[in-house]
């Protein structure tokens, strides 16, 4: 199979129309199978080829690289000396104003503005699904072995793990007014499946979009325009999970963990995987809120207890948000939770006590009249019978787990 490399390679240079390289990393002789495009920012295809090539990369794994240019390539590292590489093509709609943002992000002269259009217009244009397919077709095409499709998706966009645990510290909220340009119909599905927490019909429909509908953030910064527009998307998911269920504090704080990586990274590949990412782990969170067994009143009132520990909570407040009598919502609560509604809220604010006294230097009279606890003393006696030891205690020697 593999001596067969410029056969395959003309197969599907025939079915996609994007060129091909057959790169001999030893002696850095390149093979061209279709018409190549050739950059007008590099001289040599060599050169431009070699800055794919990292030499961690996996061997016998279709490899995705976007560069900062916005130019896609698939690299597959057929063995230690012979690597195939697919493209330039781009999932880009490229338009004169992305152009225009490149020549200005990068400090390209602008002599090469009109050579740079002309390269674009050039570039085929595939969705996510069309390059899941065109890696899928070229690695059965070499080995005669069908790759997984979720297999496929790990290996090319490689999503750094967003953390799951939410912050103990004070969060600030982004809240962004903005919205995306794409089609309302397109927009609505996404955030649809978020909220029901449809991972598979989420990562197929993002598949199918192409970035042709995305505004124009940014006239100047191409960088900066894409950042913004993946920082809205990560605003509006967040939402849509607080809709469908996830606690705010753990969605917020993924989100701004998640908009601190886009910031910092100036990497266009990763801002999008960033993006897509945080998706995925919200519908994971919120997919694990809803295995649990507890009725739909139960979960509610789980959340606005989380929510709202800093304020007074009462059963009748509750009663309310869910609509039901106080008697039966207490009923129901103990039913399901082995535990009274009223001695839940009081040990989830005991539960926030002990991570003040370690995680912050607020007096312990501060922190009673924070957690809207009667007194003092009231509050150091629950709280020794929840932990054992006094509030003075647990702060100067906190127990290890």
């Amino acid at each position: 199979m593999k001596q067969n490399l410029e056969y395959i390679s003309q197969l599907v240079y025939d079915t996609y129309n994007i060129p091909l390289f057959i790169f001999n990393k030893k002696s850095q002789r390149t093979r061209t199978i279709g018409e190549s495009l050739k950059s007008p920012i590099f001289d040599s295809v060599e050169l431009y080829l070699n800055r794919l090539i990292q030499p961690e990369d996996q061997q016998n794994v279709p490899l995705l690289r976007i560069t900062n240019y916005l130019e896609t390539f698939i690299i597959l590292h057929v063995s230690s000396d012979e690597a195939v590489i697919i493209g330039p093509f781009t999932n880009f709609q490229m338009t004169e104003n992305s152009v225009n943002g490149i020549v200005h992000d990068y400090h390209i002269p602008l002599s090469y503005q009109e050579e740079l259009y002309e390269y674009y217009s050039q570039l085929e244009l595939l969705n996510q699904k069309q390059i899941v397919s065109l890696c899928s077709l070229t690695y059965f095409l070499i080995y005669q072995e069908p790759l997984d499709r979720e297999q496929v998706r790990s290996q090319i966009f490689n999503l750094d793990e967003i953390e799951l645990a939410h912050s103990e510290q004070v969060i600030r909220h982004l809240r962004l007014e903005s919205s995306f340009h794409l089609d309302h119909k397109i927009e609505q599905k996404i955030w649809q499946y978020v909220k029901e927490g449809k991972k598979e019909k989420l990562l197929q429909h993002l598949e199918s979009i192409d970035m042709e509908g995305m505004s124009q953030l940014s006239k100047k910064s191409h960088l900066r325009n894409m950042k913004n527009q993946v920082i809205i998307y990560i605003a509006l998911a967040t939402r849509a999970a607080i809709e469908g269920g996830l606690y705010p504090e753990i969605a917020y704080t993924m989100s701004d963990l998640s908009i601190q990586k886009v910031e910092e990274t100036h990497d266009l590949q990763k801002i999008f995987l960033i993006g897509d990412s945080l998706l995925f782990s919200l519908v994971d969170r919120m997919n694990e809120n809803k295995e649990s067994k507890h009725s739909k009143a139960v979960n509610m009132c789980k959340n606005y207890i989380f929510n709202h520990i800093f304020e007074p909570i009462s059963i009748q407040e509750l009663a309310d948000l869910v609509h039901l009598n106080p008697v039966y919502l207490s009923q129901l609560f103990k039913k399901e939770t082995n535990k009274p509604l009223g001695k839940y809220i009081q040990d989830e604010k005991l539960k926030e006590a002990q991570k003040l006294l370690i995680q912050s230097d607020k007096t312990i009279a501060d922190i009673c009249m924070l957690l809207h606890f009667n007194s003092q003393s009231h509050f150091t006696n629950l709280f020794k019978n929840y932990t054992g030891i006094t509030p003075k205690e647990y702060r100067k020697h906190p127990p290890i787990y």
